[in-house]
């Protein structure tokens, strides 16, 4: 992509901040639009006459388009306008949408998330390296942060609206909610978006994917996977480990996971603001935050209020690794190309929750005690810690040259 001098950037505050919002509410509509349909499921399921098994189909259908094909086609247009890429991923975003809106058949439905899926990853870095680019150069951190926050709302707020609005009207009309959010975006896109030119010399996309090699984006990308894994290790069987191992009555549930998202919106932005400082620090401190959660949730499973508190943290720790981690990529591969770096980075994310579910099964078919988890999701939790550590440790090189 363009380095920040080819870009026309935002002539006032104010048009900097319509962007920036439109950037967050977009961020919002992905995240709502990839998550919500655990929560409408069983109407879908029924609607479209297809076993909820089958229905289930369409979040893997969404996210392996997302592991899959997102770094894919970030590579191809890498060296294209980043506004007419932007403008043409909303456009394909909002018709995928609104294909979901009116689907009829699971065959269309099916459809609508590979076509999403298919956008979702280049949306998200091009809001993110155009976000980090028009602001200071000490803000970028929390410019990439407010883009996570869109994401992070979405888990807190996003699903429930969806979910609300199918169980009082129809699960299609949750579509219509979330075209309506990707048009807002894509309109302000089309009017505020720097008009960028092609700089002069943007590297060949074999050097582009050279620059994946070095080992900053590495350990980067190594720590979002294994942070992803330790994190929705526990995160995944959540409602097992209260209910068996906690003793919490079912319906507490919900009110837990909504005070792990308002922790992970506020973690996000508190990382976001540490990053700022110091991006390697923050990162190390972040990661090793989380490990810090999930050792106190072994050493006290069963405590009621502080289990709470530590699931809160959890979330807290968790999300505030993600302006580090996005910022330190993109910084280590801006001289290339940090869009296909994000870009591997999300694909990491999401092998990352895979692999938890992979994990967490193992641990819980094997027999045995929920309880235990924690200290299962702490082995990737330190892991990642060594891997932070490497992250600093290429800081430091860096500042005694």
């Amino acid at each position: 992509m363009p380095d920040t001098s080819t870009i026309d950037q935002p002539t006032t505050r104010t048009s900097r901040t319509v962007l920036s919002l439109a950037f967050v509410i977009g961020a919002f509509a992905l995240g709502t639009s990839e998550n919500v349909i655990a929560g409408i499921l069983p109407e879908l399921s029924s609607s479209l006459e297809v076993t909820e098994g089958t229905g289930g189909m369409l979040v893997t259908a969404y996210a392996a388009t997302v592991v899959v094909a997102g770094p894919i086609l970030t590579l191809v247009v890498d060296r294209l306008n980043p506004r007419k890429v932007l403008i043409g991923s909303l456009g394909l975003y909002l018709a995928g949408s609104v294909l979901a809106a009116i689907s009829s058949t699971y065959a269309i439905m099916f459809a609508s998330r590979v076509i999403t899926g298919l956008v979702h990853t280049t949306i998200m870095v091009v809001f993110m390296t155009t976000a980090m680019r028009i602001a200071p150069v000490d803000r970028q951190a929390s410019a990439a942060a407010r883009i996570t926050l869109g994401l992070s709302v979405a888990t807190v707020l996003g699903v429930p609206i969806g979910v609300a609005i199918s169980q009082a009207f129809d699960w299609r009309l949750s579509f219509v909610f979330i075209a309506l959010l990707t048009a807002f975006s894509l309109v302000v896109m089309l009017r505020a978006f720097p008009r960028s030119q092609m700089a002069s010399e943007i590297p060949e996309r074999a050097e582009s994917l050279r620059a994946l090699g070095r080992p900053k984006v590495v350990l980067g990308v190594v720590t979002t996977a294994l942070a992803a894994m330790a994190a929705l290790t526990l995160v995944v069987y959540i409602a097992p480990f209260l209910t068996t191992s906690v003793g919490f009555p079912t319906w507490s549930i919900t009110w837990v996971m909504f005070a792990y998202g308002v922790g992970s919106i506020i973690g996000n932005t508190v990382g976001g603001a540490v990053a700022n400082k110091n991006v390697a620090y923050a990162l190390f401190g972040t990661v090793s935050a989380t490990l810090v959660a999930l050792i106190g949730l072994a050493l006290f499973p069963a405590h009621g209020y502080v289990t709470v508190a530590s699931i809160i943290f959890l979330g807290f720790a968790y999300f505030s690794t993600f302006p580090a981690l996005n910022t330190w990529i993109a910084q280590s591969s801006r001289d290339v190309s940090p869009n296909l770096a994000l870009a591997v980075n999300s694909s990491a994310f999401n092998v990352g929750i895979a692999l938890a579910g992979v994990l967490g099964g193992i641990y819980t078919n094997g027999g045995n005690a929920l309880s235990g988890l924690p200290i299962v999701a702490a082995i990737p939790a330190a892991l990642a810690v060594c891997a932070a550590l490497g992250v600093v440790a290429a800081y430091r090189k860096t500042r005694t040259r």
